[in-house]
């Protein structure tokens, strides 16, 4: 996995310590092929706890158009 800033100039952990809310989180996940159904299991898995979170309001996920396997 690559952790990799959009703004390096402001990076993630400069953005956490603020304190503000609500927060959208948003992360594009290029994957190869293979790996495509653990991620779909992963990702399920990780939706169903976070719907038992307090303050969770929603998740969404999208699969990009054609043969390549990125989500967002």
């Amino acid at each position: 996995m690559l952790l990799r800033s959009l703004d390096p100039a402001f990076p993630i952990e400069r953005q956490i310590a603020i304190d503000a809310s609500p927060v959208v989180l948003v992360n594009v996940f290029t994957l190869d092929k293979a790996d495509e159904q653990t991620f779909l299991k992963v990702c399920e898995d990780d939706a169903a706890f976070m719907k038992r979170q307090p303050g969770f309001i929603s998740a969404q996920l999208h699969r990009g158009i054609g043969e390549n396997p990125t989500y967002l």
